[in-house]
């Protein structure tokens, strides 16, 4: 069976969580706005690249609206768990001038880092992006954000430095992952995702 985009999962995460993998919609508006109050301020400084007390709500329009073949925000989220509104988000944009790539990023909650989740999202986005023909991912990480360069590293992403931020770009083809621990996790739920 092919990978669907619009589709759920259910999952066991680290710990013997149970949860679900599945695409925001608009009726996560809530669930987003509480997510990111849960964030401590350097999580939120390392993804938004600044230091603020509310999400924008255009950005959260556009996280929740529709994205055809633009962009997609998968999540992850307990089951049986309304306390905590999700384990972590990922998105890709695609590149209105380069349509072949599409940039990427995670919010993972800080109390479900280094656990993986951040490797089961890519494999979601990885996946829906390949559906729609996009071949390569990017991602912009500061500098000081050593743990996401070095995941990135991991995986096999080719780096460029540019100011405080790095370049990072990886081909959405599994022949070409580093081998290694975080790239072997990758392709195991590339496989399960994508079955």
């Amino acid at each position: 069976m092919a990978f669907d985009p619009i589709g759920s999962h259910s999952l066991i995460l680290r710990h013997g969580l149970p949860a679900i993998l599945r695409p925001l919609t608009a009726d996560d508006r809530e669930r987003v706005r509480e997510a990111f109050h849960r964030l401590s301020p350097e999580s939120a400084y390392l993804r938004f690249w600044t230091r603020f007390r509310e999400l924008n709500p255009r950005f959260i329009k556009q996280l929740l609206s529709p994205g055809d073949d633009t962009h997609a925000t998968w999540v992850i989220i307990l089951k049986e768990n309304e306390d905590i509104p999700g384990v972590g988000g990922g998105s890709f944009w695609r590149l209105h001038d380069q349509p072949l790539n599409a940039e990427v990023s995670f919010t993972i909650a800080d109390e479900f880092q280094n656990q993986g989740n951040g490797t089961i999202l890519l494999a979601a986005l990885w996946l829906h992006a390949s559906s729609l023909g996009i071949t390569h991912f990017i991602a912009h990480v500061l500098d000081e954000n050593f743990v996401m360069r070095a995941w990135w590293d991991a995986l096999g992403a080719s780096a460029s430095r540019h100011d405080r931020e790095w370049l990072l770009s990886l081909p959405l083809d599994s022949s070409l992952l580093s081998s290694g621990p975080v790239a072997n996790s990758l392709r195991r739920w590339l496989i399960q995702l994508g079955s």
